[in-house]
This record gives structure tokens, C-alpha cells and sequence, in this order.
């Protein structure tokens, strides 16, 4: 991959810091791969919409999948928790749901803190417009920059 600006290259580039380019920058840096998040605005990894929750009938069990192979979704959920509840109580316990509300503005400051203390990661503020691909292979990305990584 050409280095551009960057001293390092990168064996993972991640666009966009939502929650699953947050979970996956995450993922690569664990399992040892350089990796570089790249983000419209730093400030806002991991910001959650306007309703807080994690949790419910589907992304219940998609948070515990998340939780059983070592992701972050659910720790930061219980550090920026308002109320846990767990729904459908009345109904048997394959139908039990976790969800938590959460104060958003501490639920991206967690995702931040826990990426932060992720090794292997590196963070950068742009926008991707294009992928850059030789002999079929993805080799990194163009911002709106210009800047190749």
C-alpha cells in the first residue's frame, strides 16, 4: 500500500465511525492488524441516534454475539447505561430481551476511550471518496484531500 502522507501503512482501513466500523476497527486491531479509522468527525464514534438505546428483541442477541466474540458494543453499553430492563418478562425465557438506555453523549465518549486504549489503532479525520484497487486488489483509499493511505 503507498504510504502518501502516512509514515505507517495500514493493514486495515476502516471507514466511517459508526458502531460497526467502531466493532471492527476494534476486531482487526485485536486480532494484531494495524488499523486506521477513518472518520468524518472524531467527535462522533460510536454516536448513537436520536433513540439511545442498545438492545431490544433483535439487536439484543446481535449485542451478546457481539459480547461472546470479544467486542465492545456491550461494555460500553453498561458503562453509559441509564436503565437496564429486560423486555418481555411475561412471556417465556426465550423471548427475554436485554435493552439499556443510554445517556449518548457518554456512550461515544466510551467508544472513544475504548478505541483509544485498543492498540493497533490510529484514527484519521476525512472523508473517503474513492478505493484504490491494482491488479484486483484493494490497496487503500483516496480522500477528499486527497490523500492516499
Amino acid at each position: 500500500m503507498t504510504k502518501g502522507m502516512f509514515e505507517k501503512e495500514y493493514d486495515v482501513v476502516v471507514v466511517g465511525g459508526g458502531h460497526a466500523g467502531a466493532e471492527a476497527a476494534a476486531a482487526a486491531a485485536n486480532l494484531g492488524s494495524r488499523t486506521l479509522l477513518v472518520t468524518m468527525n472524531l467527535q462522533t464514534i460510536g454516536q448513537m441516534s436520536c433513540n439511545p438505546a442498545m438492545g431490544g428483541i433483535a439487536k439484543g442477541q446481535i449485542v451478546r454475539e457481539i459480547d461472546a466474540l470479544g467486542g465492545y458494543s456491550g461494555i460500553v453499553s453498561d458503562l453509559s447505561a441509564i436503565q437496564f430492563k429486560m423486555l418481555n418478562k411475561s412471556k417465556g425465557p426465550a423471548m427475554w430481551s436485554p435493552r439499556t438506555q443510554n445517556d449518548r453523549m457518554r456512550f461515544a465518549e466510551e467508544w472513544r476511550l475504548a478505541l483509544e486504549r485498543t492498540p493497533n489503532v490510529d484514527f484519521y479525520q476525512d472523508m473517503v471518496k474513492e478505493v484504490l484497487i491494482e491488479k484486483n486488489k484493494v490497496v487503500g483509499v483516496r480522500t477528499s484531500l486527497g490523500i492516499d493511505i
